[in-house]
C-alpha cells in the first residue's frame, strides 16, 4: 500500500500536465498562476495553496489526492519505441508515456486477484537475424510453423500487456518494457492502423519485435539513421514471423507472381496486407526490382496503398485479456468496481473512473456503479 507524501508531490503535477499534453505555460495561462510558480511546484520548491490545487484538479482531471501520494520507485521505465517516421509530436509522446505508466499500475492491481501469463523469451545471439528470431519465437512460445491468425492473442497469451486505448487516435502503435522487482512487464499500445485488421496484425508484430530485442538498443545513443535502421529491422521481423519463409515460397511457385490479385487472395491466409506480402516476396528474392516496382505501381493505380480489398469488411482484432480479467474479477464477487477504484487509490493512484475506462479501452460508463440497477421510482409526498 502506498503512503501519503509529506506534502504536495510536484512529480505528480508534472505527470498530470504531460498526460494532458500541456506545457507549463499552458497551465499558467489556464489557472492564472505564474509560470515560475508552476515550475516551482513541479520541482517541489514550494507548495501550492489549496485554492490553486483545486484549479489544477479542475484543469487536469486528476483527483486532489493524486497530488499528495508518494511515487512508486519499484518500477523502472525502459525505452519507449515510437515509429521513427511518425508525425507524433513530443507532447503526444510524453502523454503516452504517462498513460502507459498508469496502465501498468492498474495491471498490477488486477494481477493481485487474477493470474496473468508471465513473459519469457531468450535470444542469446550477438547479431540480429530476423529469420532465426522468428523461428526461435515460434519454438519457445510453441506457435507452430503455420501462418498466425491473430498475433495479438499470441502476445497476450505470453505475458505481453496489450492495450488499444489509441483506437480513436491517429498515433501509431508503440511499445515499452517496464521492470518491477526484476520482472519484465512488456507493454504494447496499438494504434488505429487505418481501421485495417491486416495492418493491425503487422503493426502488432512490429512492436513485438521491439519487445523481443529491447536489450539490443539504447535509444539515447542512437541517431536518426540508427533508429530508421532499427525500424526497418522490426518490419523485416514482422514479415518473417507472419509470412513464414518456406510456406510462402511454395505459394509463390506460380506464373502469377506479378499479378496483384495473387497477393490480394493470399491476404486471408497470412492475415497481412497485400503490400506486406509483396515486400516480403522482394526480401526473399522471389521478385526482382523491376517486378517489385511494377506491382507497387499497380497497387497505387488501384488505390490499394490507402485501402485494400477485404480491409473494411474484416473485423479488427482487439486485445482481450485486461477486459476479460476485470470482468472475471468483478463477476467472482471478490471485489466490487467501487472497491477496485478505492484500492487503486490506496495504492497511490487515485484516478477518476473515466480515466481508467480510457486507459483500459473499456466502454464509457463501465465503472458507473448504478449501471444495471433497476429504475428508482419516487414520488413527491403530498
Amino acid at each position: 500500500m502506498a503512503s501519503l507524501n509529506d506534502g504536495f508531490n510536484g512529480n505528480r503535477l508534472k505527470a498530470a500536465r504531460l498526460f494532458n499534453e500541456l506545457t507549463i505555460s499552458d497551465i499558467a495561462n489556464e489557472t492564472g498562476v505564474s509560470y515560475q510558480a508552476i515550475s516551482q511546484y513541479e520541482n517541489n520548491k514550494c507548495e501550492p495553496k489549496l485554492n490553486i490545487v483545486f484549479k489544477l484538479v479542475g484543469l487536469l482531471g486528476f483527483p486532489r489526492e493524486f497530488y499528495y501520494q508518494k511515487d512508486d520507485d519499484r518500477i523502472s521505465m525502459g525505452d519507449t519505441y515510437f515509429r521513427s517516421l511518425s508525425t507524433t509530436t513530443k507532447k503526444e509522446k510524453a502523454s503516452q508515456i504517462e498513460k502507459i505508466k498508469l496502465l501498468v499500475r492498474i495491471y498490477l492491481l488486477i494481477s493481485e486477484y487474477v493470474r496473468f501469463p508471465t513473459y519469457a523469451f531468450s535470444y542469446d545471439k550477438d547479431i540480429i537475424d530476423v529469420e532465426l528470431l522468428a523461428n526461435e519465437l515460434r519454438q519457445q512460445w510453441k506457435i507452430g510453423s503455420n501462418p498466425i491468425p491473430n498475433v495479438i492473442d499470441i502476445m497476450e497469451k505470453n505475458g505481453i500487456i496489450v492495450s488499444s486505448m489509441l483506437m480513436n487516435n491517429d498515433i501509431d502503435a508503440y511499445s515499452n518494457v517496464q521492470v518491477i522487482e526484476n520482472k519484465q512487464l512488456p507493454v504494447v499500445v496499438l494504434g488505429s492502423d487505418k481501421e485495417s485488421a491486416y495492418r493491425r496484425q503487422f503493426s502488432a508484430a512490429h512492436e513485438l519485435g521491439h519487445i523481443l530485442l529491447d536489450n539490443f538498443f539504447d535509444l539515447e545513443s542512437m541517431g536518426k539513421l540508427d533508429i530508421r535502421n532499427m525500424e526497418n529491422t522490426m518490419h523485416e521481423f514482422a514479415g518473417a514471423l507472419l509470412i513464414p519463409k518456406e510456406i510462402y515460397k511454395r505459394d509463390l511457385r506460380t506464373k502469377n507472381k506479378t499479378n496483384i490479385r495473387l497477393y490480394i487472395d493470399l491476404k486471408k491466409k497470412y492475415r497481412v496486407s497485400a503490400a506486406a506480402l509483396i515486400v516480403r516476396a522482394k526480401q526473399l528474392d522471389e521478385l526482382d526490382i523491376n517486378q517489385y516496382q511494377y506491382l507497387m505501381k499497380q497497387m497505387s493505380r488501384q488505390g490499394y496503398r490507402t485501402c485494400e480489398p477485404f480491409d473494411k469488411e474484416t473485423p479488427i482484432m482487439q486485445p482481450r485479456y485486461l477486459k476479460h480479467a476485470l470482468n472475471l474479477l468483478f463477476n467472482s464477487g471478490k471485489i466490487t468496481k467501487q472497491e477496485f477504484l478505492s484500492k487503486l487509490s490506496l495504492e497511490g493512484y487515485p484516478l477518476n473512473p473515466g480515466m481508467v475506462e480510457e486507459l483500459l479501452n473499456l466502454d464509457k460508463g463501465y465503472f458507473d456503479f448504478n449501471a444495471g440497477n433497476d429504475v428508482i421510482e419516487l414520488e413527491i409526498s403530498k
